[in-house]
């Protein structure tokens, strides 16, 4: 992919509704973007080694695919897993970058992309939560995080409860900390989420799945107080940061 201009393949799928909106925030910040249907990938059998050639990024938005059914992200990760052939840790490991946002994260976790006996399941009160949060990066691995402060972002989900094994939580909460993967946390506690967890990374710190929604806050006025600092209007929104700096990895393994 040397001296080409880094290409995001955005995920688009039955019941996925934030293709759109996310391949927006990638062009935004310099990526080429193409919205792309899994069905279409299957057909022509894309393998690894072709995703690894032609796309600097792999984004799987959220929305609600196949309805959920088998619970959330489930069917995408089958399909993926199965019908694709993908392992994304090989992706990462060729200097690739993964993005999961929402049911995209939820698709991650039933990947096993941070390992096994970790889920995501109902929100503690039992409900869909549409709310505006504020949640804080922790460490230095996650390469779409460096540098980034408290993000206020919002969130849209009625499965974003993130668990573990009870007989293994304090074992792998402490192997998930040592290796940097326990990125980001909320400020509060809108969903039940075990130690408050509102993203992951894997190992690599460049396969990043959260439940906020960083695609639907890259220009202020998306912001629902906007209205109350005008000054503000055309300034960027907090969840650009992410793009910029998955785009200033990607030119840099691009050379």
């Amino acid at each position: 992919m040397s001296g080409r201009k880094p290409r995001t393949l955005v995920l688009h799928g039955d019941g996925v509704n934030c293709e759109q909106e996310t391949a927006e925030a990638f062009r935004l910040v310099g990526f080429e973007a193409e919205i792309r249907h899994l069905n279409d990938l299957i057909a022509e059998r894309m393998s690894l080694d072709e995703l690894s050639r032609r796309y600097s990024v792999l984004a799987l938005p959220g929305g609600f695919s196949y309805g959920d059914d088998l619970t959330s992200g489930k069917v995408l990760a089958l399909k993926i897993r199965h019908r694709l052939g993908w392992n994304l840790g090989a992706f990462a490991e060729r200097g690739g970058l993964v993005l999961g946002v929402c049911n995209g994260f939820q698709a991650l976790i039933r990947m096993e992309v941070f390992g096994k006996d970790i889920s995501i399941t109902q929100n503690a009160q039992g409900k869909f939560v549409d709310t505006w949060i504020k949640a804080t990066p922790s460490g230095t691995r996650c390469a779409w995080l460096r540098g980034v402060g408290t993000l206020e972002l919002p969130i849209r989900h009625g499965e974003g409860r993130v668990v573990f094994a009870p007989t293994r939580k304090t074992e792998l909460l402490g192997k998930m900390e040592r290796q940097g993967m326990t990125c980001l946390r909320y400020e509060g506690d809108p969903n039940g989420s075990e130690e408050g967890l509102a993203g992951l990374c894997d190992p690599t710190g460049r396969i990043f799945g959260l439940m906020p929604h960083p695609e639907a806050f890259v220009r202020w006025t998306a912001h629902p107080e906007w209205t109350s600092q005008p000054g503000r209007a055309s300034a960027p929104g907090q969840g650009l940061a992410l793009f910029e700096n998955a785009f200033k990895e990607a030119s840099h393994v691009l050379g």
